[in-house]
């Protein structure tokens, strides 16, 4: 769906206060991809914005400026009748959204992700499993931004990757097999299995050691790219987790 006349299908980020009344936002929108922007007055008790600027409500926005932080004109619900995020994935959910602030550019369409995004939103708000949306999510992200790994293929030898052997991260995203002698039993860090790094490719999360494994494998991927500041969201997430516990 495009959005009709000036107005951008958007979705909200991220937001944070600006003086007395206004907002600083940032969206995700199909057609222009993340747009920073001021919503002016909308703290105000009196603004009709206060209610619909709200994370994961698919929004109609127009922005206008000649500058890379524009001011926000208009904005309406596209659809209202979206299930709404609770508990556990409603963190997932800011977790999504802090990785798209930290790491998309403003003002360059992604269209494949903006798809991606909201599909991961609509299968959170139902009772798909969290975790594999979350690592097909990351997966889309990194693709997407050229970030993206060769899953089935040795970066030096070129040979296709063997499920019985071990392989290590270069650091421009290859995978390269592990050739000294070594008991994966005492020492895997950092180390992946070809026959989890080939299931992690076709989506299969089916096994626990595959879950385990792409975990791993895209905590260190997104790491290089977030840098040393931690994401706050993941920060929420074990203090919920250790709350219930």
């Amino acid at each position: 769906m495009r959005a009709p006349g000036p107005f951008l299908t958007a979705w909200l980020l991220h937001s944070r206060p600006f003086r007395d009344t206004s907002l600083l936002l940032d969206f995700f929108t199909l057609e222009r991809g993340r747009v920073s922007a001021i919503a002016r007055g909308a703290r105000s008790s009196k603004s009709r914005l206060r209610s619909l600027l709200q994370p994961f409500m698919p929004l109609l926005i127009d922005t206008v400026g000649r500058h890379e932080l524009q001011t926000l004109r208009g904005c309406e619900v596209r659809n209202p009748q979206l299930a709404q995020l609770q508990g556990e994935r409603l963190l997932a959910g800011f977790y999504v959204n802090e990785l798209l602030v930290r790491l998309l550019g403003t003002h360059e369409a992604e269209a494949s992700l903006f798809r991606a995004y909201e599909e991961t939103l609509q299968a959170l708000a139902s009772s798909q499993d969290m975790e594999m949306l979350l690592r097909c999510f990351e997966l889309e992200l990194l693709e997407s931004l050229g970030y993206g790994v060769q899953f089935d293929t040795d970066a030096n030898s070129g040979e296709v990757l063997e499920e019985k052997a071990w392989y290590y991260l270069q650091t421009d995203g290859g995978f390269v097999r592990q050739q000294q002698s070594w008991s994966p039993e005492t020492d895997a860090q950092g180390l992946y299995p070809g026959s989890e790094l080939r299931r992690i490719m076709l989506r299969d999360f089916s096994a626990e050691s595959t879950r385990r494994c792409a975990k791993q494998l895209l905590r260190e991927l997104l790491q290089r790219h977030l840098g040393d500041r931690p994401l706050s969201s993941r920060e929420l997430f074990i203090r919920h987790r250790n709350a219930r516990d």
